[in-house]
């Protein structure tokens, strides 16, 4: 969209906040260390400004990573971010800026440290009212754009081998995968039979990397590599819990491989940290869990500068609002490594065996966003869990 005049870039001021909760389900349950998940769990904001737009962001919330979950997001929109948000209007990118800046100084004066994933779905909603309104051109953040398909990357969860026979190839005429992610857990048969008939069922040109969620202890994790090292694994991801640096090294001095940094990769301060420790030479960011798209693009520039390559990921059931930002962020990195996505193949048809199209995803830049219509039918089938207004009174829904 072209910008408005200069005459025209009247600023904006949120008059209404609804938070949804978005739990759609999944055709196929997704297992990992982590949690066993058989629907999505985010919220989804949407802010209603003064110019009769509406916007829209998404937090999805993971206790393992941020610390949060859907009502803590809830809670701290309504008690902490929603005072601020309505008596701070927006024009630009630098004021929105200003208004994120101002939700985290807040958050830490007052010792809440769990609220990445929350300030992520204001990162979105700002942004998104700047577009919608004019004000900024979808090409604001990200000018340039490196590439139109990103190499994509599959996660592949604890599936029976059975299951993965079957889905595997009608996944594969759906997605052009470069980079699939095996899950690493406690059975280490079960684990090598599932890497083992996935190297089968891949092409050979396909990266294998192993993602381990900082589950194990250095030995697991050792013993796990070499076993399952001879089926071409090129990287593991986060290997061991956050702050294990020690631990790290000794995993590169012995394996060359590359390591991945996740779960210990929230804030631009971690950034800084693991940057400085140079164990992690992939970092994979998550707009959710890392405060946004503008907080992202710092982390991802950072490590541009210590010639560190950023996967795009996501969480497991986003919607469409996280994943157009995750996506834009791929497409506009200089430093890329691959996009994590696929979700709307977790939501998909394809999961029944009817749904075999060959329309590739993700799908192309200028068809890569959401009308108005699309993200009121998104909220449509949420559940609203708070609607605040300025005075901060509940409202009717």
């Amino acid at each position: 969209m072209p910008n408005k005049d200069v005459s025209e870039n009247v600023s904006i001021q949120a008059r209404r906040i609804r938070c949804y909760h978005y739990k759609k389900a999944f055709q196929i349950a997704f297992n990992s260390p982590q949690a066993q998940r058989r629907q999505a769990d985010s919220v989804i904001i949407r802010m209603d400004w003064t110019d009769g737009t509406s916007s829209f962001g998404e937090s999805a919330p993971r206790r393992y990573v941020t610390g949060e979950d859907s009502h803590s997001v809830v809670k701290l929109i309504r008690n902490c971010f929603a005072p601020i948000l309505f008596n701070h209007p927006i024009d630009t990118i630098e004021t929105a800026e200003a208004i994120l800046r101002k939700l985290e100084i807040t958050c830490r004066e007052t010792g809440i440290t769990a609220y990445h994933s929350s300030l992520a779905a204001i990162d979105l909603a700002l942004l998104d009212a700047l577009e919608r309104s004019q004000r900024i051109s979808t090409k604001t953040i990200f000018p340039v754009e490196h590439r139109v398909q990103p190499r994509f990357s599959a996660s592949v969860p604890f599936l029976p081998i059975d299951v993965i026979k079957k889905y595997f190839p009608l996944l594969k005429t759906c997605v052009d995968i470069s980079v699939i992610k095996v899950l690493i857990g406690e059975n280490d048969d079960a684990d090598y039979e599932r890497v083992k008939q996935i190297r089968r069922l891949a092409n050979p040109e396909t990266e294998l990397r192993l993602e381990f969620n900082g589950k194990m202890t250095i030995n697991n994790v050792r013993r796990n590599i070499e076993r399952l090292i001879q089926f071409d694994i090129i990287a593991v991801e986060q290997p061991l819990p956050p702050g294990d640096l020690e631990g790290l090294h000794q995993l590169r001095e012995q394996f060359d491989l590359d390591l991945v940094a996740d779960e210990s990769l929230v804030s631009l301060e971690n950034a800084k940290q693991l940057a400085k420790g140079g164990a992690y030479n992939i970092f994979n960011i998550k707009v959710s869990k890392c405060g946004g798209l503008l907080r992202s693009k710092c982390i991802a520039e950072l490590a541009d500068i210590h010639g560190i390559q950023c996967q795009v990921g996501t969480h497991v059931g986003e919607s469409d609002f996280l994943g157009i930002a995750g996506r834009r962020l791929a497409r506009g990195l200089a430093n890329f490594d691959c996009y994590g996505g696929g979700s709307e193949v977790l939501f998909s048809l394809l999961f029944e065996s009817r749904d075999r199209r060959a329309t590739k995803w993700p799908p192309p830049a200028e068809n890569d966003r959401l009308m108005d219509e699309e993200c009121y039918e998104i909220v449509s089938k949420c559940t609203l869990l708070a609607d605040l207004s300025p005075d901060l009174s509940p409202r009717q829904p």
